[in-house]
């Protein structure tokens, strides 16, 4: 592999909320809808995962995530047709209690015949819009764990298709991200983070690994 850019940056979140960020596989295509139309995943485990990924052309790749053993970084590899076809190493610097810096450096396969600095540039315009799409979800995750169970207790009120009306949190149940969508015209709520459905009218999760508000 040869190293092809980098790309250095400052968050307004903890090295360890960034790490949890980027082991969350789930929130891609919701997320960062503009780059990955779906991922279904491999495995997973608190040092990293592996998905199968489709990019919104419809370019199917896999995508393995590792964790370095301190915490402090990761190593973000795709694959196609069972060969690496990129790969990002990140270390992240503690700048605050509630910030951090990260530094991304970029490789492709040597002799892949791509020019580097297209493919540098490729990556930093990449990076630069998934970490703009990626910071407002890690500062929302932080203040619900600060808020704990109580921060998701408020309610709102929704309006259902038939003209109902119906109290929903302010947060998801999942992950305590704002809830920000309204009741379909079969009453369910999609979280626009991680795509979980809710039926607005009993808080029941009828798709995603949540309990729901029915509790």
């Amino acid at each position: 592999m040869i190293e092809v850019g980098s790309l250095t940056r400052d968050l307004a979140a903890s090295v360890s909320m960034a790490v949890e960020d980027e082991l969350d596989w789930e929130h891609l295509p919701h997320v960062h809808r503009t780059s990955f139309r779906a991922a279904s995943l491999i495995h997973a485990d608190r040092d990293g995962w592996a998905a199968d990924v489709e990019l919104v052309d419809g370019t199917p790749m896999q995508m393995q995530v590792k964790v370095d053993p301190d915490r402090g970084g990761y190593t973000n590899a795709t694959f196609a047709g069972g060969a690496e076809n990129g790969r990002a190493v990140v270390r992240f610097e503690e700048t605050g209690t509630e910030s951090c810096r990260i530094n991304l450096r970029f490789f492709i396969p040597e002799g892949s015949g791509f020019p580097v600095e297209a493919a540098g540039a490729f990556y930093r315009d990449l990076f630069t819009r998934i970490l703009d799409e990626d910071e407002p979800k890690m500062i929302h995750r932080a203040a619900a764990l600060k808020a704990g169970p109580a921060g998701r207790k408020a309610r709102r009120s929704a309006a259902m298709a038939d003209g109902a009306r119906v109290q929903v949190p302010l947060l998801c149940p999942h992950q305590g991200l704002p809830l920000n969508c309204e009741p379909d015209e079969s009453g369910l709520m999609t979280c626009p983070w991680h795509g979980y459905k809710f039926d607005a009218r009993t808080g029941a999760c009828v798709h995603g690994k949540s309990r729901g508000w029915t509790d």
